[in-house]
């Protein structure tokens, strides 16, 4: 016992870190995050991949072993003890007197209380509550469901990392979707905050549940998880067709040649989070940023009668090319989700499970098992917990007619 709490103490730990620092993330974004010292102490101990460590799963196994041994070597003597209260209640001697009529008035109040009467060598046996002896062993069972039930749970989940732009649904293969109504970097105060606002529906309709998502908050429908897992910036423009007045906003982010005629167009290499000017007037492109894109910049190639032109454009310019106009627009921050399926059968079972650990805890800390042997001369209480309670109801019961 004292081994598996130390077993059981080290995994709450472990799950307790995996909760609390961001998994598989960038080395660097550990550093960014909790500075170089508690970074390279978190890559060392894998705090950045904690479930996935072979210690974790070293310290599961071990759990699980020990649960199951001590399951299986509690229950001979649980049963044995159960049997064994009434045995001793059949062969204890009496330890209070009773007066003529007040065996009678306590075989009442027992029978009231629901207590189970049986006879043996001449008294009366009382038993309530000797399930109650099977608590200990039920907890240590719920416990090993759990880990075994929620092994197989996350072993048979279907997992997927999908990028959806902030307006856009994503339909799932059962029907489901998932609608991105919003999605931030920064907050107000231009904290990092990588949230994303999601609606999610049922594959008929019928049901729905919204949630701000964030790291380590993920949004949860019908076996369904939500997470937010990364997120990126893309480049947009709108492209209007001169000779016919027709326009498309599009997004970039991947290098792509945009063309009506496969020769004549825009060539869209990259977008930058930022520019620095230098003392001699030179721009220095940004490359990389955790936040919002303050002053973004478009590397692009105007591609016009077999010339290639470099350009850095800025949002709100427009590339006139032929007969078509790029109106380059401000960026947009998508998420990128991973969408987690539990199979039904298996979370149903985690969930009984559950209930099962309750009962359990129920029958270990409120299902006292007691016997009250009961003869013409006296009585006595037989039980593994001191019945205040009941003797105090009992001995109320016989003074009511003294």
């Amino acid at each position: 016992m004292q081994f598996g709490m130390i077993l059981l103490v080290l995994v709450i730990a472990c799950s307790a870190a995996g909760s609390l620092i961001v998994q598989q993330r960038e080395p660097m974004e550990y550093v960014n995050r909790y500075g170089s010292q508690t970074a390279q102490l978190i890559l060392a101990l894998k705090l950045n991949d904690v479930f996935s460590a072979p210690y974790f799963f070293v310290l599961m196994a071990a759990l699980c072993l020990n649960l199951t041994l001590c399951s299986i070597l509690r229950l001979p003597r649980t049963m044995k003890a159960a049997q064994q209260l009434r045995t001793n209640a059949c062969g204890v001697q009496p330890t209070s007197a009773l007066e003529q009529g007040q065996a009678d008035r306590l075989c009442g109040l027992l029978k009231k209380r629901h207590f189970r009467c049986e006879e043996c060598d001449g008294r009366k046996i009382y038993t309530k509550n000797l399930f109650g002896f099977y608590g200990s062993f039920l907890t240590h069972l719920s416990f090993l469901l759990v880990l075994v039930v929620g092994a197989a749970a996350v072993v048979t989940a279907q997992v997927t990392d999908q990028t959806v732009m902030p307006g856009e649904t994503l339909v799932l293969d059962d029907g489901a979707s998932i609608t991105v109504e919003a999605f931030q970097i920064e907050d107000a105060t231009g904290k990092l905050d990588y949230a994303s606002q999601l609606v999610m529906k049922s594959a008929d309709g019928k049901r729905e549940a919204a949630k701000q998502i964030r790291v380590n908050e993920p949004l949860s429908f019908e076996g369904y998880k939500v997470y937010q897992q990364t997120y990126g910036t893309a480049g947009s423009v709108l492209i209007h067709n001169n000779l016919n007045g027709a326009s498309e906003v599009m997004t970039l982010i991947e290098a792509c040649f945009l063309t009506l005629d496969g020769k004549n167009g825009m060539f869209f290499q990259a977008l930058y989070p930022g520019y620095v000017t230098d003392a001699d007037g030179s721009v220095t492109l940004i490359t990389s940023t955790s936040g919002d894109y303050s002053d973004p910049v478009y590397d692009v190639l105007s591609v016009s009668a077999g010339m290639m032109t470099p350009v850095l454009a800025f949002p709100g310019e427009t590339l006139t090319i032929g007969d078509v106009s790029f109106t380059l627009q401000d960026p947009v921050s998508y998420p990128g989700l991973r969408i987690k399926h539990m199979n039904t059968a298996i979370l149903g079972a985690l969930y009984a499970v559950f209930l099962l650990m309750v009962a359990a805890l129920y029958l270990c800390f409120f299902t006292v098992p007691v016997a009250v042997a009961v003869t013409q001369d006296g009585y006595a209480v037989l039980a593994p917990k001191t019945q205040t309670g009941l003797l105090i109801d009992i001995q109320s019961c016989l003074e009511e007619e003294e």
